[in-house]
């Protein structure tokens, strides 16, 4: 008991230092420190989400366990691909998440999963979600190296409303002071996996393609899209027959291939300047 009295009386400590650090530059490295109390924390990171924009890292700090320039390859394009971007950009609800609760079914079989999540050595990730009106999404990013219990992942949860409000005062009218983050928010773009492979493909199976690419399985596309499974593989042998490849991870190099390609400017299919280059 008293132990449990100490560790309150840590965390009211914790909470008093970051309401005293909301407007100043040591703001988000007090509140990680505090969530740290909760339970160790190997990886943290602050990203903005202009919904149709590029995405930056407002604040990180990685630990030495993980690949250099981890973050930076995220950004590079892999972002798109990843369930708590999406959760973001599709609007789900200001709230505290974990893997579980956005990742498709088959997330660890994803070409993205396989490509570049696991090579980061985590194994559990939680993501506090800031939705603003203005089309931004703010995510705190807390990444772990084993599996969080439900007792702690509840833990994180329950003081989501708290992250949430300090999160809102600190970078409140954040949409009228883009110039503060290098313009980020002129870059309003659709993005790349909106557009890919829209030269080539028709509507519906540019659509099965992403998100193929997002990591849903046969079955699961099925029920999303709202047709027979026979259906769905037959749009899936079409598509790798136009793109001319033959597996699920051929589409991923693909993807990945492009974006680099089309360097920034993926107003339009970034596959269609890749493929006119390779012929």
């Amino acid at each position: 008991m008293e132990n449990d009295q100490l560790s309150s009386a840590q965390w009211f400590e914790q909470m008093a230092q970051v309401t005293e650090s909301i407007g100043q530059a040591s703001f988000a490295a007090t509140l990680f420190e505090a969530l740290g109390c909760i339970w160790p924390i190997q990886a943290t990171t602050l990203y903005l989400y202009p919904h149709g924009g590029m995405p930056s890292a407002l604040f990180e700090l990685e630990g030495p366990w993980l690949p250099q320039g981890n973050v930076r390859q995220y950004l590079s394009g892999f972002y798109l691909l990843d369930p708590f971007y999406g959760a973001c950009v599709e609007g789900v609800r200001s709230g505290c998440y974990d893997l579980k609760d956005v990742a498709p079914d088959h997330f660890e079989l994803s070409e993205y999963f396989q490509s570049f999540y696991r090579h980061s050595h985590l194994e559990d990730e939680l993501n506090y979600i800031l939705q603003s009106g203005s089309g931004l999404s703010l995510s705190v990013s807390l990444a772990f190296t084993q599996k969080l219990d439900a007792a702690t992942t509840l833990q994180f949860k329950r003081i989501a409303p708290w992250v949430l409000a300090v999160l809102g005062k600190h970078f409140v009218g954040l949409d009228a002071r883009g110039a503060r983050f290098e313009n980020l928010l002129e870059q309003r773009i659709h993005s790349a996996l909106n557009n890919f492979g829209s030269s080539i493909l028709t509507e519906r199976e540019c659509r099965i393609a992403q998100l193929i690419l997002r990591g849903h399985s046969t079955r699961s596309l099925a029920e999303r899209l709202g047709v027979s499974e026979d259906t769905i593989k037959s749009h899936r042998k079409h598509i790798y027959s136009k793109l001319d490849i033959g597996a699920q991870s051929e589409l991923f190099s693909l993807f990945i291939d492009s974006l680099a390609e089309a360097q920034g400017v993926l107003s339009k299919d970034p596959l269609e300047s890749y493929m006119n280059k390779i012929r």
